[in-house]
């Protein structure tokens, strides 16, 4: 079956919308869910158990797409998501409602999977844009899960949003059906070694455990250092065996090259940084205007004001691409940087002005978005096309690990300098914290931006490094 450029990336784009839609939308509902289920941490663990999944899965199923064939893997996903969401649709009983928060997860893994259908059924010079068009899509499906989950939760019952989640990802799994060309993938020459291919899960699973622990429990509490410990312990004998065998499962030397080890650096740093751009603003838009650091907004109010940066941001990923396949993998990223650095910098003026700050934010989320889309195409242009998927699953799971200890690290940074609201006498970031975090990921983002410059500018005039041919006997 052959489909035009457009009927791909049309078909994907769609996925990618009902994917995301069904990781943001609970953001809008956990007032309605802490009280349904009568307690916070019951209805923070509906984002957490998500996120857990989602990401300790990005890179078994990349690999499995590249070994079995991407449309498959990417079809078995969407359909695990469809029944995660049926069954937190038809229960009002908690344990079942986070275990199909659990099951949707799995949509998580449709990123490396698209970006590796990309690269094997585009032309090589359309992949960049394409790619960049992919990146862009993530913010579409931000937009469509605050708006319209915020419209359905003022509207309907909550068990609405996962029926609405559900046949979005069916509509989902036809059009992949349908539109996107199906191919049998690259079966290893050797026997898999499932223990290797297996052991990164749980030991993922429980390092970003502890993570979400920290927050409650503090750094040094026992439960948090074990599940670390646990997690390291895991990782390390996934390593030692990964880099014994003769063709690994997921090949951690192809991972440690200059360029895909560099990418991974600034997927980390931005991690930590801009990518926070959502709580920060959130904490900002709803901050009083008596602190000098706010708006004084409503939660609805400031989501709204994110809007046109999502709209702008769509053309940010396409841009990126394009600029990558003219000038090179450097340039996007450090044009980027710079743009995102600026904008982290000149909030520091704390505008009391709603259209300033929607300027700051557009201009932040432009740079963002283009970083995003630049680091896909940085892997793709350095990574043999059998291991696209496995190696876009990897940036993945890191970057999720390095967003989850930035979250961490970004609340600790808005606690410093905290004031007292005068009538219950509870804490609010204050232009100190804000000063502090700001400039802070300012800093992080030019960073990044610097680190660009130890690419090799190379990499996309000339064919990806090849696996090495396993030795015989």
């Amino acid at each position: 079956m052959r489909s035009s450029y457009w009927i791909i990336i049309g078909a994907l784009l769609i996925a990618e919308i009902a994917a995301v839609f069904e990781t943001t939308m609970i953001y809008v509902a956990l007032p309605t869910l802490i009280r349904e289920f009568g307690d916070p941490v019951k209805a923070t663990w509906l984002v957490t158990a998500h996120g857990l999944i989602g990401t300790s899965v990005a890179l078994m199923a990349g690999r499995l797409g590249d070994l079995y064939g991407r449309k498959r893997v990417l079809l078995v996903m969407l359909a695990i998501a469809v029944a995660g969401s049926v069954l937190s649709a038809v229960t009002t009983d908690y344990l079942l409602v986070l275990l199909g928060r659990s099951l949707q997860g799995c949509a998580t893994a449709l990123i490396p999977l698209s970006i590796g259908i990309i690269r094997e059924v585009l032309p090589k010079e359309r992949v960049p844009v394409a790619i960049g068009l992919m990146t862009t899509g993530q913010g579409m499906g931000t937009a469509t899960g605050l708006v319209l989950g915020g419209w359905l939760i003022d509207h309907f019952p909550w068990h609405t949003l996962f029926i609405v989640s559900a046949a979005m990802l069916v509509v989902a799994w036809i059009v992949i059906k349908l539109l996107i060309p199906g191919t049998r993938g690259t079966p290893q020459r050797t026997p898999i070694d499932w223990i290797e291919g297996v052991l990164p899960v749980p030991g993922i699973s429980a390092l970003l455990l502890g993570i979400s622990y920290a927050n409650d429990y503090g750094w040094f509490d026992t439960t948090v250092i074990g599940l670390m410990v646990l997690g390291l312990v895991l990782i390390v004998l996934w390593a030692r065996r990964s880099l014994a065998a003769q063709e690994p499962f997921i090949n951690l030397r192809l991972l440690a090259s200059r360029n895909v080890s560099l990418a991974i650096l600034i997927a980390v740093l931005l991690s930590l940084g801009t990518m926070q751009i959502t709580l920060v603003f959130s904490a900002y838009g709803q901050n009083p205007l008596w602190t000098a650091a706010g708006l004084g907004l409503t939660a609805t109010a400031t989501g709204l004001i994110k809007l046109p940066s999502n709209v702008l941001s769509f053309f940010a990923g396409p841009f990126s691409g394009w600029l990558q396949q003219k000038r090179g993998i450097r340039l996007p990223i450090l044009i980027a940087g710079i743009i995102g650095a600026a904008g982290w910098l000149a909030a520091l003026t704390f505008p009391t002005v709603v259209a300033q700050v929607i300027v700051l934010l557009c201009v932040i989320s432009f740079g963002t978005t283009m970083l995003n889309a630049a680091l896909p195409n940085v892997i793709v242009a350095s990574v043999p096309e059998e291991r696209t998927s496995e190696a876009i699953g990897a940036l993945s799971v890191l970057r999720g690990m390095a967003q989850s200890i930035g979250s961490q690290v970004i609340a600790v940074m808005l606690t410093v300098g905290a004031l007292l609201t005068p009538e219950g006498g509870a804490k609010i970031p204050s232009a100190t914290g804000f000063t502090i975090t700001m400039a802070t990921i300012a800093g992080l983002t030019l960073a990044a931006a610097l680190v660009s410059l130890l690419l090799r500018p190379d990499r996309t005039d000339r064919e990806p490094v090849r696996e090495p041919e396993p030795a015989v006997g």
